[in-house]
């Protein structure tokens, strides 16, 4: 590698600073831009970041679309360099194609097109963790986040060394091992559950288990509502040895499919295939209607906002028997928030209140505050950016041996 130069690097968020989502940061010094995500926070209509400011190069830490969301938007006419693992580049284009059908359906605005994910992939580089490229004059090591497989921390080295965590999960998971430190000068962390620590997951698990054992053996139907990116996944390994009958319906089973066919991610690919092996995978209309057939369905979408699930809670409404059982966060103005506090979705305009149980398991594949303390810690840079959180200042005062900047979107600030 060739001498590393003294610089001055300056760091503007386009979003994710202060709020959960939309995450977009660009770097630049003198010679050299590049950015980390460009993604939307999932509302209706979806939240989009600032304009985009062009760069040389664009790193992706993962395929959940409040990183990836908008960024064909940087493809309408410039041709940045784009990388990230072969997993995550495997998962973004149905979650893209997705998005475009949603957009189409919703009557929202048409910030992209078809062509649009054509150019930006065109101009993919797909890497392997600890694989290095250079941009200009950095030098940028993707290594695992533990939080989906694929996700990424980027290590940028030039003069200094920075981290990027983009989403963080540093404990082992049934799919996944935990993200480990890696030492760096400036640190760029998620504060996603700043001030609030999880359930330990294996009393959860244990926990969700249970419950479904009661519904089912009281006769009952368990819908678990499931993001199609990891989430599906993580269910079917954790309850597809349960012995009840599960059927997974969505765009789930399509992630499956590449997460069985893109080897190096998983904590264990045999493991995981066998699993798949024990549920049904719901393909087709036949298929759907018969679904219900089954014990347990894990279905999409995670936040009741549309797919195969509303369709599902439609037809159980009226069981008290049967439930929904949430297992990821809410975000708030979605159909699965509305549930959580009023007791009522929206389906094709029409409210409804299911009476149907309902409970919350706390399956984050994000760290919780004391695990992000300990992260920072062992990482043990000079400064730390804390973003893509709204409480980051409740991890200010475990953090006091530290400088600590809390950036906001649209401001630029140096770090040397």
């Amino acid at each position: 590698m060739q001498k590393r130069e003294e610089t001055r690097m300056k760091v503007k968020f386009l979003g994710g600073a202060e709020e959960v989502g939309r995450l977009a940061i660009k770097f630049q010094d003198d010679s050299t831009r590049f950015m980390v995500d460009y993604g939307v926070v999932p509302e209706k209509p979806p939240q989009y970041p600032m304009p985009y400011e062009p760069v040389d190069g664009i790193f992706i830490t993962h395929a959940h679309l409040d990183h990836i969301g908008a960024l064909p938007v940087c493809y309408h006419g410039d041709k940045a360099s784009l990388y990230t693992t072969t997993m995550t580049a495997n998962s973004m284009e149905p979650l893209l194609n997705d998005s475009i059908k949603i957009m189409d359906l919703e009557g929202y605005p048409k910030r992209f097109d078809v062509t649009d994910i054509d150019t930006m992939f065109e101009s993919l580089t797909a890497v392997h963790y600890e694989d290095t490229v250079q941009v200009g004059k950095y030098y940028a090591t993707p290594y695992s986040a533990g939080h989906i497989p694929g996700s990424s921390m980027w290590l940028f080295e030039n003069s200094k060394k920075i981290l990027v965590t983009g989403d963080l999960y540093t404990r082992d998971s049934n799919l996944l091992v935990g993200g480990k430190p890696v030492k760096a000068d400036i640190l760029v962390m998620e504060s996603t559950y700043a001030g609030k620590n999880h359930e330990d997951r294996q009393q959860v698990i244990a926990r969700l288990k249970s419950r479904i054992k009661e519904v089912v053996d009281n006769g009952g139907k368990v819908i678990l509502p499931s993001f199609a990116l990891g989430r599906t996944q993580e269910l079917i390994m954790i309850l597809a040895d349960l012995g009840y009958r599960i059927a997974v319906d969505g765009m789930g089973n399509l992630i499956t499919g590449i997460y069985l066919n893109t080897p190096g991610y998983l904590r264990s690919r045999g493991e995981f295939r066998r699993k798949v092996g024990r549920v049904r995978q719901v393909r087709g209309r036949r298929m759907r209607e018969a679904a219900l057939e089954n014990d347990i369905i894990i279905t999409t979408s995670g936040m009741l906002d549309g797919g195969p699930v509303l369709g599902y809670i439609q037809k159980l409404a009226d069981d008290d028997k049967s439930a929904i059982f949430l297992t990821g966060y809410q975000v708030e103005g979605t159909n699965g928030r509305s549930l959580v506090e009023t007791g009522t979705i929206n389906i094709a305009g029409v409210p409804l209140r299911p009476s149907m149980q309902v409970e919350f398991f706390d399956l984050s594949a994000h760290a919780g505050h004391d695990d992000l303390i300990s992260f920072a810690k062992a990482v043990s840079p000079e400064k730390i950016i804390l973003c893509h959180g709204e409480s980051r200042e409740k991890l200010l005062d475990d953090l006091s041996e530290f400088e600590v900047i809390l950036p906001f979107n649209g401001k630029e600030f140096t770090i040397e």
